[in-house]
């Protein structure tokens, strides 16, 4: 893997208006210019596609769910390293560096940043810190961490699968069992807290766990699906 290989950033959305142009004037600012952005629009009207001011980005639709958006995006991505990436999650300054120096060691195939948000309240600095740990402890870092791979290693394990909840963890678990190394760096991403500030803070940190304790025992992932959504959970 080379310093000089491309990245190629896949935005999954639905309704990100308000956020989508922020995103990729970051990505811009954090990758250089020559970094393939795709944005795969889950809305049947195409309504984030439609606010994108920036002409050179790829603009495509894909069926709504993250795993069929960010696959749909792979496909047509031509870079050598894939980055997934939340509209609403900023990027670190000089990601590309940091990005293609950890999947440059050998060992080294999948990757994420550490998690932080744009709430700076004790309770939030705590849930960045508790996620941080568990992610370097498991190796299995979440999408709002903007992971990223190797794409030969992607399309070997068969991309995300496609369930309407925790594709990225099952995806990393995948790697895991292959024993492929995931780098987690010490650099963080700042997303946003919107969805704690909606459900409550405290209330969204236990059921975020309580699902994964369930998915952990072999609950359906349709059923935590529907868990999700009625606590008032977003796409």
């Amino acid at each position: 893997m080379s310093i000089h290989t491309p990245i190629s950033v896949i935005i999954p959305v639905f309704n990100e208006q308000a956020t989508i142009n922020t995103c990729i004037n970051n990505v811009r600012s954090n990758l250089g210019t020559g970094c393939e952005i795709i944005v795969v629009d889950g809305s049947p009207s195409q309504s984030t596609n439609k606010f994108i001011k920036d002409k050179t980005i790829i603009k495509i639709s894909a069926k709504s769910g993250r795993a069929s958006q960010m696959n749909t995006g792979a496909g047509v991505a031509t870079g050598g390293i894939l980055m997934f990436l939340h509209a609403d999650t900023i990027l670190p300054p000089n990601s590309g560096t940091l990005i293609r120096e950890a999947l440059d060691v050998p060992s080294s195939s999948a990757g994420a940043f550490n998690l932080s948000f744009d709430d700076y309240s004790r309770i939030m600095r705590l849930i960045a810190y508790v996620g941080n740990i568990r992610s370097r402890i498991e190796r299995v870092p979440y999408g709002d961490q903007a992971p990223f791979i190797k794409k030969e290693t992607f399309f070997k394990l068969g991309c995300f699968p496609l369930i309407p909840i925790m594709e990225d963890v099952e995806f990393f678990r995948n790697i895991k069992k292959k024993r492929l190394e995931i780098v987690i760096l010490k650099e963080s991403v700042i997303t946003s807290a919107r969805r704690y500030q909606k459900t409550g803070k405290v209330k969204c940190f236990l059921r975020n766990w309580l699902l994964r304790i369930l998915h952990l025992c072999g609950l359906s992932p349709v059923t935590l699906k529907k868990m999700y959504s009625d606590n008032g959970a977003e796409n």
